[in-house]
């Protein structure tokens, strides 16, 4: 399949290699980094005639509204890739080290995928959230990395408030996506797969979930998550 899609947050790791998987498949690409400094890496990929580069900050409403204005639609796929891992300890951490995990893995993608929901094909769309297992409940079985799981469980609690109450109406199906522990920056050298794997499988749900008209905690291999 072919389509158009939205990538935010795709100046390295699964990001770009969301951006280079797309473009392999002959998707029309529209991605997003913070900075002009960003956008090289993306510029140099096989197919980038394809590719739109814009800038946005997922943390800042200026840019949230920007970039809703100038996304060309309607958009077949839209992934939401933003996040960081934060302070390992809730209660070692500053206020400001709190808010800004919050605001960046769950507040900021959140307002923004409600500001682009109208730009996604209404039936069959997909808007997908970088999301984890470490944000699951139903199957956490360590205390590490308190914060980084509360965010994650909040990101797909939000999800599906959006879900509920906007994209189920339009049948957008909304998926909260886990990509695997990956070779990373944030993943490390130690982790189990490397960004080819993750992305080649994540493109494949995401065509796969196209009118799927629900709401799912998914890993890349299309492995449902316990909420």
């Amino acid at each position: 399949m072919t389509g158009s899609i939205l990538i935010v947050g795709a100046s390295r790791g699964l990001g770009l290699g969301l951006v280079a998987e797309h473009l392999k498949r002959g998707f029309d690409v529209v991605a997003t980094v913070r900075k002009p400094a960003d956008e090289a890496p993306l510029k140099a990929l096989p197919g980038a005639e394809r590719l739109t580069v814009l800038q946005a900050d997922v943390t800042s409403d200026a840019d949230v509204a920007r970039l809703a204005k100038a996304v060309p639609g309607p958009l077949d796929v839209v992934f939401i890739n933003a996040g960081i891992i934060g302070p390992k300890s809730v209660v070692a951490a500053s206020a400001d080290e709190l808010d800004n995990a919050m605001h960046t893995n769950v507040f900021g993608p959140i307002r923004l995928a409600h500001a682009l929901l109208d730009q996604i094909h209404e039936k069959t769309g997909v808007l997908a959230l970088m999301s984890s297992r470490m944000g699951s409940i139903g199957e956490a079985s360590s205390g590490h990395s308190e914060v980084y799981r509360a965010t994650k469980a909040a990101q797909n609690s939000l999800a599906r408030s959006l879900w509920l109450t906007k994209a189920q109406a339009r049948g957008v199906t909304v998926l909260s996506i886990h990509p695997g522990w990956v070779k990373t920056d944030m993943g490390g050298a130690n982790a189990d797969i490397d960004v080819e794997t993750s992305v080649t499988g994540m493109a494949d749900q995401l065509t796969a979930n196209l009118g799927a008209n629900a709401h799912r905690f998914i890993d890349y291999s299309g492995q449902e998550i316990a909420w």
